[in-house]
C-alpha cells in the first residue's frame, strides 16, 4: 500500500487564473518550439475553440480579448499603435526590440473590462426624508431628487463624487466599491466616464493587487517570457536568482533540489538563492540604522519591497528621506554575481510584479519571471518537477534570517539579530503588510506616536509569500519556509561570515545614494 502524498494548499484557481495561465503557456510554447511568428495569428481562435465556456457576447469579442492578453504575454503594451496590427507583426517587433519601458507595469485590457455596471452610491431605506436634504444640497450635478418621501439618485447624472454620502447625517447612502478599486489603497484604479477601469500612473505603485482582484481578468502586467526564452535557447550564459518565497510554490515543499534541477534543464547555467542577498541587506541596513537613528533621523524605513518604496516616494514624499539607502536583496545578489559574471543574463524569479520595473531601473538584473510565468514556462518546455529525481542540494550560503525576508516580519526579525553587533543601538522594530497598514504605521511615525523606530513595509499581505505572482497560499508556504530555515547551518545574518566579508568587498555599491 503506497503512502498518501500530502498536497500543498494552492491559491483558488478560478476561470480567470486558468485563462491567464493558458495564454502564457501557449504563447511560451510557440516561441519555445520556434513557431511563434508562424502560428501566433491563429492562437486567439484556437484558445476560443478550446475553452469550454463562453463569457462574452460573441466569439469575436472572446478572440479580441485573447489577442490583447497575448500582446501582454509577449511583453507589449496595449498602446493604440498596436491595436490593429497582426499578432505576428507585433511578435516580430517584440523579438527585435528591447522590453518596452511602459509608464506602468500593470495595464487594463479595456475590451475585457466589464465596466462593472454597479451604482457606486445608492440610498437605502434608512433615509428619513429629513427637512435639511443635505444630500441634495451637496450634489452639484442635480442627481438627487425626492421621490415617494425618500431621496433618489439619478444614476445618469451621478459622477460618483461621494459628496452626498458625506453630507447625509443618517449614513443612509451606501457606497459600493468595484473589486479593482477596492483592491487599490492608493486610489490609482478609477472608473472613466464609461465606467471602464483606468490606471492613474502617477499614483500606481505596481503592487499588482488589482490584477488578482478583477473578476474578469481585465488587468494584467507585461511578461518578459519571450526574451528570457531567447536567452535560454541562445549562447548567452544565464543565471536564475530565485527568491526565498519560491519555497513550496512548485509542489516541492521545503526542498529546492528538484526545482534547481528543473531550472538547469530549462537552460539556466547557474541557479542562486536571493536569500544570500537578503543577508547582505540585513547586515548593511543594521549598520545604516546604527549610524542614522536617532543621531541623524528619528526612524528608518525598509527598502526591500519596491512597491512600498514607490508608495512612500509618491504618496508620503515627506517621509521618503527615511527610506534605507540599501538596495533590495534582488539587486544585492545581482551585484554579487556581476563580479564574476559581468556579461551573463541574470533573471530574477519571484512572486512580485513590481520587481520588473525595479530590475529595469537597477541596470544589473536583465529579466524577471513571476512564479506563475515560470510554471507556464515549465509546461511549455514539457518539464515536470514531479519526475525530477531527488537531487542533493548544495549547502545554502544564506542564513535563516535571509530566508525569512520572504515572510511578513522577516526583515524586522533579521534586523533584530543584525543590530546586536552594535551595542549602543536602540532598535525597536515594527512591520506592516499591505499598503493600508503601511500607511497607518507611517502616519504614527510622522506624528511621533509610534512605539517603533524601524518600519518594515510590505505591499502584500503575508509579505513576498503573498505576492500576486504566487501559486500557493502564503500560510502554507510560511510553514515550509520555517522548516527550511530551521535546517540551515547558519541561523542569524549577523553570524554569516561569508555575507560579512562580501559586504566589505561591495561596500558603498550596495547603497543607492549617500544619506545627506
Amino acid at each position: 500500500m503506497t503512502a498518501r502524498r500530502k498536497t500543498t494548499m494552492t491559491l483558488q484557481v478560478n476561470e480567470v487564473t486558468k485563462i491567464r495561465r493558458k495564454v502564457m503557456t501557449e504563447t511560451a510554447r510557440l516561441h519555445w518550439n520556434g513557431n511563434l511568428i508562424k502560428e501566433i495569428d491563429q492562437l486567439p481562435e484556437r484558445l476560443t475553440a478550446e475553452h469550454e465556456h463562453r463569457y462574452r457576447c460573441c466569439e469575436f469579442k472572446e478572440k479580441a480579448i485573447y489577442a490583447e492578453r497575448i500582446k501582454l504575454a509577449m511583453g507589449l503594451s496595449l498602446a493604440p499603435e498596436h491595436a490593429k496590427k497582426r499578432l505576428s507583426t507585433l511578435a516580430r517587433h517584440s523579438l527585435t526590440h528591447s522590453h518596452e519601458k511602459n509608464r506602468s507595469q500593470v495595464e487594463v485590457i479595456d475590451i475585457a473590462c466589464d465596466g462593472c455596471p454597479i451604482d457606486k452610491y445608492f440610498i437605502t431605506n434608512a433615509c428619513r426624508n429629513c427637512l435639511g436634504h443635505n444630500c441634495q444640497q451637496a450634489c452639484r450635478r442635480g442627481a438627487i431628487t425626492i421621490v415617494g418621501n425618500q431621496a433618489y439618485i439619478d444614476q445618469s447624472k451621478c459622477v460618483e463624487c461621494g459628496m452626498c454620502r458625506k453630507a447625509c447625517k443618517y449614513g443612509a447612502i451606501l457606497e459600493v466599491h468595484r473589486p479593482c478599486e477596492a483592491a487599490c489603497p492608493v486610489n490609482a484604479v478609477i472608473a472613466d466616464q464609461n465606467r471602464k477601469a483606468i490606471i492613474d500612473n502617477e499614483k500606481c505603485t505596481d503592487c499588482g493587487n488589482c490584477m488578482v482582484s478583477c473578476p474578469f481578468g481585465a488587468i494584467s502586467d507585461h511578461s518578459q517570457l519571450l526574451k528570457i526564452i531567447d536567452w535560454l535557447k541562445g549562447e548567452e550564459q544565464t543565471v536564475a536568482m530565485v527568491a526565498p518565497a519560491i519555497i513550496g510554490q512548485m509542489g516541492q515543499k521545503e526542498k529546492l533540489g528538484p526545482l534547481f534541477q528543473a531550472l538547469k534543464q530549462l537552460g539556466f547555467d547557474r541557479v542562486e538563492e536571493v536569500s544570500f542577498g537578503a543577508d547582505l541587506v540585513a547586515l548593511g541596513e543594521s549598520e545604516e540604522f546604527a549610524n542614522r537613528v536617532p543621531v541623524k533621523d528619528p526612524y528608518m524605513l525598509s527598502s526591500c519591497c519596491p512597491a512600498f518604496v514607490k508608495f512612500v516616494k509618491i504618496h508620503r514624499p515627506g517621509q521618503a528621506e527615511y527610506v534605507s539607502t540599501m538596495v533590495s536583496p534582488m539587486v544585492a545578489m545581482a551585484k554579487t554575481l556581476r563580479e564574476d559574471l559581468p556579461l551573463a543574463k541574470i533573471v530574477f524569479i519571484g512572486p512580485c510584479v513590481a520587481k520588473k520595473r525595479e530590475a529595469m531601473e537597477s541596470k544589473v538584473v536583465d529579466g524577471v519571471l513571476t512564479f506563475e510565468e515560470l510554471a507556464a514556462l515549465f509546461v511549455a518546455a514539457d518539464i515536470n518537477l514531479a519526475t525530477m529525481e531527488e537531487a542533493q542540494e548544495e549547502a545554502s550560503k544564506a542564513s535563516k534570517d535571509g530566508q525569512g525576508f520572504a515572510a511578513a516580519g522577516g526583515v524586522r526579525a533579521a534586523m533584530v539579530n543584525g543590530i546586536k553587533r552594535f551595542a549602543d543601538a536602540d532598535f525597536r522594530g515594527g512591520s506592516a503588510q499591505g499598503l493600508e497598514e503601511c500607511l497607518a504605521q507611517l502616519k504614527l511615525l510622522e506624528k511621533s506616536e509610534a512605539s517603533f523606530n524601524f518600519l518594515e513595509g510590505m505591499a502584500c499581505s503575508g509579505g513576498c509569500l503573498g505576492g500576486p505572482g504566487a501559486l500557493v497560499d502564503n500560510r502554507q508556504t510560511k510553514r515550509f519556509l520555517d522548516v527550511r530555515g530551521s535546517q540551515l547551518e547558519c541561523q542569524n545574518s549577523g553570524d554569516n561570515r561569508l555575507a560579512i566579508e562580501k559586504l566589505k568587498d561591495l561596500g558603498h555599491s550596495l547603497h543607492k545614494s549617500s544619506k545627506k
